[in-house]
């Protein structure tokens, strides 16, 4: 109820309208990251479906050969890829040793001794001889990440040395992010082409069908303009979508409010943001899917070649594969193609509800809010007639 502007009143001031506060966040929030978690639970059950298939000793060592001849057949081996694998470890035997040592690196980084820092560190993540080609290729990835302006790679020698000469934090900082990063080559649950160091990084027993798809990362990557620009987007994947999302929970507007002639060139843009969240996720998720699936048909290829040269012989040689390979193989590129779509669907789902849930709570508050203000309104012009009206009956009667 509006004051009656024909009416002069005087004495309390009527009340004022509330400031809207957002509403629904926690809520919003939640559902969200329940709908994008069981996407992510999902896609890496999906990506890791290899672990399910039966790939005895021999199957494995094919592979491994196969992998060798499918380097160098793509031209990919002159381009410096190579596979480093990591000695697999149990998530238990990791855990007792970081237990054990942790207070011992504590005390040796507040030291200042970098060097024996590095030392405890590497042997609390429990990382073998064998192990020292795949982690010098995740640390110069991260040292690459960390360092945007160097166009080449960081040669891993140099931090190292760098590190125990100067006692450099940010070294040790690049360490213990590589070699967290390790442990999921350890613990044999992924693998993954590492643009930084131009290396395929995977664990030594599992997942190695997996390889043939980041050889196809590897390919998109050492290829043309267009591939080179496709693989690097893939972060926009990671990040942007997580941007959209919060611009949107954060905008107290609802997405079918009405747009004011007042409102401001940043409100406008937050708005339509908002409006069209899903479609944007949609658009942010696009670079990352295309690049997922050309990886599959250019590493399965790569498979495929070797199995057409092995049909050639009754015995299969060093470098081919069988029939029974090349089927495992395709049913792993097929599995890291839809792992990418069903993170994509589940962060797309779970934004557009999230944002449902949160125009809901927050309309139910505005309107909440809107009743009590309405009811001191009501109060107040009651209390302000019935004030005039006294004043004017004792205007008569004086008269």
């Amino acid at each position: 109820m509006q004051v009656n502007s024909t009416i002069s009143f005087t004495g309390k001031k009527p009340p004022k309208k509330p400031k809207t506060q957002n509403r629904g966040l926690v809520a919003a929030g939640y559902l969200s990251s329940i709908i994008t978690g069981a996407a992510t639970r999902a896609a890496t059950a999906v990506n890791n479906g290899e672990k399910k298939m039966k790939l005895d000793y021999a199957d494995t060592i094919q592979i491994k050969k196969g992998i060798q001849e499918g380097l160098k057949n793509s031209g990919l081996y002159d381009k410096g890829v190579r596979v480093y694998r990591m000695q697999e470890v149990s998530p238990q035997a990791v855990a007792q040793k970081m237990a054990s040592e942790m207070q011992d690196l504590v005390y040796a980084e507040m030291r200042g001794d970098t060097q024996s820092a590095k030392a405890i560190l590497e042997d609390m993540y429990c990382y073998s001889n064998k192990d020292k080609k795949a982690l010098n290729a995740i640390k110069d990835t991260v040292d690459v990440f960390f360092n945007r302006k160097h166009k080449t790679n960081i040669p891993v020698n140099e931090v190292l040395q760098e590190a125990q000469d100067g006692g450099n934090t940010k070294s040790f900082f690049v360490d213990f992010i590589a070699n967290a990063a390790g442990l999921k080559y350890k613990f044999g649950v992924g693998a993954d082409y590492l643009p930084g160091s131009n290396k395929i990084v995977a664990p030594d027993k599992s997942l190695q069908t997996s390889i043939f798809h980041e050889m196809g990362h590897a390919l998109n990557n050492n290829g043309s303009v267009f591939m080179k620009a496709l693989q690097k987007s893939k972060p926009v994947a990671q990040f942007l979508p997580g941007i959209i999302f919060a611009v949107s929970l954060l905008n107290k507007r609802k997405v079918d409010d009405e747009q004011l002639p007042t409102d401001s060139k940043l409100q406008r843009l937050k708005d339509g943001v908002k409006r069209n969240a899903g479609k944007l996720t949609a658009l942010a998720f696009a670079p990352m899917i295309l690049e997922e699936g050309i990886a599959s048909v250019r590493g399965g290829k790569i498979a495929e070649d070797l199995f057409k040269k092995g049909k050639l012989s009754l015995i299969f040689e060093d470098g081919k594969l069988s029939k029974e390979i090349i089927n495992k193989v395709r049913l792993t590129n097929v599995n890291k193609f839809a792992g990418s779509v069903l993170i994509a669907a589940g962060t797309i789902l779970g934004t557009k509800l999230a944002i449902k849930v949160k125009d809901k709570l927050q309309a139910k508050y505005e309107t909440k809010q809107d009743a009590k203000y309405q009811a001191k309104l009501e109060k107040y012009n009651q209390k302000m007639l019935a004030k005039e009206a006294k004043k004017a009956q004792k205007t008569t009667m004086q008269a």
